[in-house]
């Protein structure tokens, strides 16, 4: 029966609907509208003029009545935002002056008049920038740390699971779908460490740098280095402003490396889980179809987040090129920063929630995989390294040994007795030490031979397992930190009493 109510005209012959996330993660923008850059920043926005003002209160520079007019006002914003009934007015150019005259319409310019006071909209955009992308860089950072979890968690479970592995994309070595797995995983937590750094310069405070040269007020930037969470203060005013693009290409530049690894991982998954090679299974939930081939499942989430990194990284470019050149001080090429980061964030942001549950759905086809690790001569080189232990020879020569007898076992596509005896023989040594290439034959025997550190055995596979989960754990746990930090400085600003 056909589902009249699926929105999508190709699905009819899965088993379930398609995830819907993913679906739009595919669409992408063809049917989807973008925001108002400031409209994004609406929030922040909002909090930045509760820090400065209550800054202005504890210093004696405006009175309780006017904070308390201030605050009011914020918060009757903050709730018009909250319901989907605030839109910025185009004419009232950016949304710094926009809540300025929200505040002053609803209190009177003697309150909203002085929100002003000591500050630029340079401080206070760039004051903006750096809470949008720390928010930013935290969700990645944990969006990245829950995938990389669940890759372990399959890669536990799979830890004997013994499949090819490939070099040129070409049948190499005997591997298994566990080290595999902790392969991305390793990649991941380097991503972490990127964006924990990127975020460590990021949460600086900015503000009270006013236009880039400070202020007469007696301005107290400590506390709304407090009041805003941020771990310091940015000091000099100048640097303050110059550097309003530097801290989206750093981000840009942790979620590029990041798109780069998640698109080799998209990869893989279109190979390994093409019918051809049926590795593995991509869960119905993520394959999308056709409009023409009723049959098709095909993994774009796949095409797609390829495409994305080529994307970030040619953001990434437009970024480190904006400033180049410029003069010390605010110049308005610097706007178009905003920009370019808001749609990297846009286009990548949900790539790693895709893929989590790409993982934690697919099927790995353990028996094909066996089946074709016992293929293609593929423990070549560890009858080679068995050569060269059992008769004390370099292993160059055992190398050119197993070279011939791949060649003399074809048409097989493993080696075989017969094969190798016969070229032990022809070069003088003796064929004894291969009565029986049974052990040598059996995949998961040759991964038992591997007990160096890092590599595929099933022992150091789920010690990685357990290392790299201890590395995802000690990488979260500041951020856990600064996560509760934010909250309880937001609250702090928010039920603020005069």
């Amino acid at each position: 029966m056909i589902d009249k109510k699926q929105s999508q005209i190709w699905g009819s012959h899965l088993n379930k609907q398609p995830n819907e996330q993913n679906v739009l993660f595919c669409a992408g923008r063809d049917v989807q509208e973008l925001p108002m850059a400031d409209h994004i920043l609406l929030p922040y926005d909002i909090w930045t003029n509760r820090a400065h003002c209550i800054m202005l209160h504890k210093q004696g520079i405006i009175t309780d009545e006017h904070l308390q007019s201030i605050l009011a006002g914020l918060n009757q914003l903050e709730k018009h935002v909250d319901e989907g009934n605030f839109l910025l007015d185009p004419n009232k150019e950016d949304v710094h002056i926009n809540v300025e005259s929200f505040v002053t319409e609803q209190q009177g310019t003697d309150a909203g008049g002085r929100m002003h006071i000591g500050r630029s909209r340079n401080d206070q955009s760039a004051c903006d920038m750096r809470l949008y992308l720390r928010s930013t860089c935290l969700n990645m950072f944990f969006s990245v740390k829950n995938m990389a979890s669940a890759l372990l968690v399959q890669a536990e479970k799979n830890a004997e699971s013994v499949m090819p592995g490939f070099t040129h994309c070409q049948p190499a070595m005997v591997t298994s779908w566990g080290h595999w797995l902790c392969a991305y995983a390793q990649g991941l937590c380097r991503d972490l460490e990127r964006l924990s750094f990127s975020l460590s310069l990021i949460n600086r405070n900015p503000l009270g740098a006013a236009a880039a040269f400070g202020t007469s007020w007696p301005i107290d930037r400590v506390l709304t280095t407090k009041l805003l969470a941020f771990e310091k203060i940015e000091t000099n005013t100048l640097d303050c402003i110059v550097a309003r693009w530097e801290n989206e290409a750093q981000l840009a530049q942790a979620i590029t490396m990041l798109m780069n690894h998640l698109s080799i991982i998209a990869q893989d998954l279109i190979f390994l889980s093409h019918p051809y090679a049926g590795m593995i299974r991509i869960d119905d939930d993520y394959v999308t179809g056709s409009s023409i081939m009723p049959q098709k499942k095909n993994p774009d989430f796949a095409e797609v987040i390829k495409s994305k990194a080529s994307l970030a990284q040619g953001m990434l470019s437009g970024l480190l090129g904006i400033q180049k050149g410029g003069m010390s001080g605010y110049n308005r090429d610097s706007q178009v920063s905003k920009y370019l980061i808001m749609d990297l964030v846009r286009e990548c942001e949900s790539a790693p929630y895709i893929l989590q549950g790409v993982f934690e759905s697919l099927t790995a086809n353990t028996k094909k995989m066996k089946e074709l690790s016992e293929t293609d001569f593929m423990n070549s080189t560890d009858i080679a390294d068995h050569l060269a232990r059992k008769l004390n020879l370099p292993f160059r020569e055992c190398y050119h040994l197993i070279a011939q007898s791949v060649k003399l076992s074809a048409p097989e596509t493993t080696i075989t007795t017969p094969a190798l005896k016969q070229t032990l023989e022809e070069s003088g040594y003796s064929a004894e030490i291969v009565d029986d290439l049974t052990e040598l034959q059996n995949p998961l025997k040759l991964l038992d031979q591997r007990q160096h550190q890092g590599s595929p055995s099933p022992e150091q596979t789920m010690l990685q397992v357990k290392q790299l989960n201890e590395q995802l754990d000690t990488l979260s746990t500041p951020l856990v930190d600064l996560e509760k930090s934010i909250l309880e400085a937001q609250e702090s600003c928010k039920n603020y009493e005069v």
